[in-house]
């Protein structure tokens, strides 16, 4: 998987902001990101295994028996600490409708409570397969905490009430760029490509 000339990688989501992260990131290190339906790859996989890091292989693993490129695959969410870890694997299924919507039910859970229970962690798994083998995991958080409101209009999710760790901005407003220098999803993606780039 050394060869820069074979560094194409299809990326399994439907998510056009998790893609636009990916491709950032890909990119900074040499690989190209397709999206499935530049393949004409159209699937939806059940995301309900109870870690971050099942849900990931799941996705990556069907995808990849559809194609004779790698495929990476993302999951990933938001921990609260004072709900026990919750909504984690639920992040995108607190509740229906839009990312405001989700983002609205998360601060009514989260109602009253004072800035010291806030604190939270975004977590992401990425796992890289090619024809049904599972070739590299990489794992990586972000610490911050949960605002009473949210602030910016970048980014997506749960981006406009979290703000990372020693800063003052959410990562709604701090752009894609930024972003992507400090985020959960760039520690995890650079992990599993330096474990793909050894193989």
């Amino acid at each position: 998987m050394s060869d820069p000339a074979a560094r194409t990688i299809l990326l399994a989501t439907s998510n056009p902001g998790k893609a636009a992260e990916l491709d950032g990131l890909l990119s900074g290190r040499g690989w190209r990101g397709l999206r499935p339906g530049q393949l004409g790859i159209r699937i939806e996989v059940a995301e309900d295994g109870d870690t971050f890091a099942e849900n990931s292989a799941r996705k990556a693993l069907a995808f990849s028996e559809l194609t004779e490129l790698p495929v990476l695959a993302d999951d990933s969410g938001l921990e609260v600490d004072a709900l026990q870890g919750a909504p984690g694997v639920r992040t995108a299924r607190l509740a229906e409708g839009s990312d405001a919507d989700r983002t609205e039910a998360l601060l009514a859970i989260m109602h009253g409570m004072p800035a010291p229970l806030r604190s939270a962690q975004f977590r992401s798994v990425v796992t890289i397969a090619c024809r049904g083998s599972v070739l590299a995991v990489g794992e990586g958080t972000l610490r911050g905490s949960i605002l009473t409101a949210p602030r910016g209009e970048s980014g997506f999710g749960y981006d406009p009430v979290f703000v990372p760790a020693g800063g003052e901005t959410t990562l709604a407003q701090l752009g894609l760029s930024d972003k992507n220098s400090i985020s959960h999803r760039r520690a995890a993606v650079l992990a599993a490509l330096e474990e793909l780039e050894r193989r």
